[in-house]
């Protein structure tokens, strides 16, 4: 086996990424190595490509970044008790969760007290060969497409937030048309919502919306819609997007809110939560692993189809003309081939 790899690696403490070789990882004591197969960008990945506020508060450079995977298993180290095996592909759940904090032992994983961040907080997957912890993956059947793989944790974020709503035979209003937006206007249709109208300011994603099952999609809400809608899911953080979302919904609506502002918000308590009684929930990530469960039974079935919002591949050593298409919004996923 080769000693060396190609890997993206956040260098230093300033914007941009480097493509550097480097050494092909071992796998410590409950953790697989895979040999990368397909990855995927995440937002979260141009922010610290930009070097962000929220990525310098959370990166300890150097690091190979990089959280959305399928990867093949080529040695494994230590206890297995999900018998996981050579060859099986795996994704990763970027949530790397203690197993002993309160949030834990009582089955919110996902939000675990102590948690790290597989790309963020350790080196992740844009790279020809990763080391993932054994608790934290996820062993992929074979019957999904392979390029859906590497895109199960938006998928995963969506459904989530759906399945939080509770969506069955409700007009369902999905704010932002990024990766997580499309999937949750396909989750939504899935999981049997009445109606899914979508809202994107760009032209490209309002395509993507409706090629993913969206009823309608506007630029911006039409007015007869105001206060009209059962379900709002917020997926862009956005602060005039967050406002429309509580203008749309109805009274006693439910509000989910996903996306993450970039500055305090400030919104009517009176009019929203008290005179409107809307419910809001919050969002963070997928639950571990029943989230996992419910996106492996909707690729298998093709209710949904990620492969109809991937809409560029670059080899991983084409990285920086990736996030560049990335960062223009003339996209949908963007999945990288190491």
């Amino acid at each position: 086996m080769l000693k060396t790899m190609l890997a993206v690696v956040k260098q230093k403490d300033a914007p941009g990424i480097t493509l550097n070789e480097i050494l092909i990882p071992k796998p410590k004591s409950g953790e697989l190595l895979v040999k990368v197969k397909l990855a995927s960008i995440c937002g979260t990945d141009v922010n610290i490509y930009d070097w962000t506020p929220w990525a310098k508060s959370h990166i300890n450079p150097p690091i190979v970044i990089g959280h959305e995977l399928v990867g093949e298993v080529i040695k494994i180290n230590g206890s297995n008790p999900q018998k996981i095996k050579i060859g099986d592909l795996v994704s990763s759940e970027t949530h790397i969760f203690c197993n002993k904090c309160y949030q834990c032992k009582i089955g919110n994983k996902h939000i675990c007290e102590k948690m790290q961040l597989f790309g963020i907080g350790r080196s992740g997957g844009f790279a020809e060969y990763a080391t993932i912890p054994i608790r934290t993956s996820w062993k992929n059947d074979k019957a999904i497409a392979l390029e859906a793989m590497s895109s199960q944790e938006p998928l995963g974020n969506a459904v989530h937030a759906v399945t939080k709503a509770g969506v069955k035979g409700k007009a369902v209003l999905v704010m932002g048309l990024g990766p997580t937006g499309l999937c949750a206007v396909s989750a939504a249709k899935a999981m049997g919502a009445k109606r899914v109208i979508a809202v994107n300011r760009g032209e490209y994603r309002r395509k993507l919306g409706r090629k993913m099952g969206a009823d309608e999609v506007y630029e911006a809400l039409p007015a007869n819609y105001v206060g009209k809608m059962d379900v709002v899911l917020e997926m862009s953080g956005n602060d005039i997007a967050i406002q429309t979302a509580f203008e749309a919904a109805r009274i006693a609506a439910t509000v989910i809110i996903f996306g993450i502002p970039k500055k305090d918000i400030t919104l009517n308590f009176g009019k929203y939560f008290i005179d409107k009684e809307i419910t809001v929930k919050g969002v963070f990530g997928r639950r571990i692993w029943e989230t996992w469960e419910q996106v492996s039974e909707l690729l298998k079935s093709g209710k949904v189809d990620l492969t109809k919002m991937i809409t560029h591949k670059f080899a991983l050593r084409d990285f920086e003309k990736a996030m560049l298409v990335m960062k223009s919004g003339e996209c949908g996923k963007i999945l990288l081939i190491p």
